[in-house]
This record gives C-alpha cells, structure tokens and sequence, in this order.
C-alpha cells in the first residue's frame, strides 16, 4: 500500500511539474510577442501598450490556447499515449486546419470591413496566403509539436519510475522469500544442536535453550526489518558462537570471535542475517568428531567497507556431508540483490581449511 501511495504521489509530482514547463513555456511565447509588439511600437512613436493592442493579441493567442488546451487534456492521453497514432494525427490535423480557417475567415473579414480608413486593406495582387496566415499556421504546429514532446518527455519519467518500483517490489519479494528460507533452516540446525545435548548434558542444553530464545526474539523483530544497526547483527553473532561453545567440548573445538569496537560500528546499519549461513556451514562441515577442529569468526571496518571473515577446519573426505542445502545459493542470490556491485564474496578452499571473505560497502 505504501509503494502504491508513493508512486501516486510521483505522478502527482511529475503532473505539477509538467504543468509548471507548459506556463513557463505560454508566458516566454507571450513575452516575446509582447517585446515584438512593443519594439515596432516604439519605431512608429505609439504607446508600448494599450487596450485596443492588448485585445487583439488575446485574439490572437486565445485560439492557440485552446488548440493546446484540447490536445493536451483530450488528444494526448486519449489517443496518443494509447497508441492510437492514426487517429490522434488526423484529429490534430482537422483542429489545426479547423483552426487555420476560423484565423483566415477573421483575417479577410477584418481587412476588407475595416471601418477605419487607415487600417490596411489587402492589395489587389497579394499571394494565395498572406504572411500572417503562414505564420498562424506554422505557429499551431509549434504548439502541438512542443505539447507533443514536453508529454512524451514526462511519460517517459513516468515509465522509467513505473519499472524501477516493480523492480524494487519484484526485489523485495524475492528478498522476503529468501529470507523465510533462512529462518526454517536455522531453526531446524539449532533443534538438532540442542536435541544431542540432552542426552549429553541437560544442564547445558537447557542452557542452550535460553540462549536460542534470544536468538528466535532477533529473528521475529529484527530480521523483518530491512536494514538493522550492526551492534545488533554483532549480538546475534557472539550469542550463535556462544551456543556452539555450549554445544562442544572446548579442548576439540576451538571456537574464536573478534569484533569492532562500539565505537567503530556507531550509527552503521546492515541488512539482518547476513552472517548466518557461512556460521552455520562452518559448523555444519567443518567440526569433526575424530580431530580437533577449530571455528574462526571475526569482522572489522576498513574505510568504507565492512569486512567479515568465516574460517573453519575442514573434515576428513569419509567424514564430508553431501550436499550443502539452500543456504550458499541462497546468500549469493541474497547479496546480489542487496548491494549488486557494491560487494565481493571470496571463498577458498583447501585440504585443510574452508575460507569466506565478505565485503560490502557501508
């Protein structure tokens, strides 16, 4: 609803402004014909304006204003932008012509019943069409010719902000439903981490169990939201890593964390869960139950750009699970929307050791 409601207050905008170039445009046409008028004014030692001069100009220009007032409100939305090129041209053309007649009617009728002797009458040997009617006519294909681009220039505004909000709507959807991949799967690690405690130690998997209700309250809020501060992300890390500490004997598994301090990460906002599924991988294919093994995370600030890091041993070939689930196509594709250019994902593998390397700009 509110994208609906912004891009209905874009149009509104877009309608005020293209209204705004259509006034600026009629009051420099008005101009100029006023300076005109008033400079060969000067040159016959008339007053630069008066009523009767003022009239006629209103006689002039109020047909052209009413062309304009037809084809924008009328032709343009109607046939026009609904690709009914045909049809709006030859209308145009009919208004114009219509509109070029009513002009050489008044111009003839004006110049042969002229009361006064010394308005000018047509010679006897004038051109088919005088100058005056040429003009007219040249003038009403500037005024549609001008309404026609000034339209199709804010149509194309409109259009391009049509695409990019189904293109952030299109993005969103499939954030949210990346996103509700993770939670489920998540979930599912975590119950199996704490049912084979229970049978181990039920103190600690009671423990645990407290520790995973802080975890599930920053899934429910904080990962609905689209951008959460990065103390917040940090605090769901150093709970996960506290979780795994409960969940292995230390003297196998070595499990290490280094953070920023909170200084550094002040006023820093990310997108929620980012870390979560190179954690959960490294638990998940790096421990082994035959050597030791260790877990290393840390995250740091370097410029502009935030810098996380996930390296954990790696099994044994007859120890290796097969598969690796949603979770790493689903943080590629989950980036790639997010920051698009604006991050690199590097992973290393070795005999020994799996590395991730995350960068993204802040």
């Amino acid at each position: 609803m509110k994208d609906i409601e912004s891009r209905r207050d874009e149009r509104l905008r877009n309608r005020k402004t293209e209204n705004i170039v259509y006034a600026g445009l009629w009051i420099l046409g008005i101009g100029f014909f006023l300076l005109n008028a008033a400079r060969g004014r000067a040159e016959m030692s008339k007053p630069l304006l008066d009523l009767p001069m003022l009239m006629r100009m209103l006689r002039s220009v109020l047909p052209f204003i009413v062309l304009f007032l037809i084809n924008n409100y009328i032709l343009i939305p109607r046939l026009l932008l609904r690709n009914r090129i045909w049809q709006y041209f030859a209308t145009v053309g009919l208004l114009v012509l219509c509109l070029w007649t009513y002009q050489y009617v008044s111009f003839m009728s004006f110049h042969q019943f002229a009361p006064r002797p010394d308005l000018p009458r047509p010679p006897h040997h004038h051109s088919l069409l005088p100058l005056p009617l040429v003009l007219d006519f040249t003038y009403a294909f500037v005024v549609v010719g001008a309404n026609i681009a000034v339209a199709l220039l804010f149509q194309r505004i409109d259009d391009t902000l049509e695409r990019e909000s189904l293109t952030k709507a299109n993005a969103e959807t499939e954030l949210a439903y990346l996103k509700a991949q993770i939670n489920p799967h998540f979930y599912m690690n975590m119950l199996n981490n704490i049912h084979g405690m229970i049978e181990i130690d039920p103190e600690k998997a009671q423990a645990m169990v407290i520790d995973m209700s802080q975890l599930m309250r920053y899934m429910l809020y904080d990962s609905s939201r689209t951008r959460i501060p990065l103390a917040n992300e940090i605090d769901f890390i150093k709970n996960y890593l506290r979780i795994m500490r409960r969940r292995f004997p230390a003297d196998r598994v070595s499990i290490e964390g280094s953070f920023p301090d909170d200084k550094d990460i002040a006023g820093i906002d990310v997108p929620p869960l980012l870390t979560l599924v190179f954690m959960e991988n490294a638990f998940k294919h790096g421990i082994s139950f035959r050597n030791p093994s260790f877990v290393k995370v840390s995250m740091k600030i370097e410029g502009d750009r935030l810098i996380f890091r996930c390296t954990n041993s790696r099994r044994s070939d007859n120890e290796e699970t097969k598969g690796t689930g949603i979770g790493l196509p689903n943080i590629r594709q989950r980036l790639a929307l997010l920051y698009g250019s604006k991050m690199s994902l590097d992973i290393t593998e070795t005999e020994t050791e799996y590395d991730v390397k995350l960068s993204t700009q802040i």
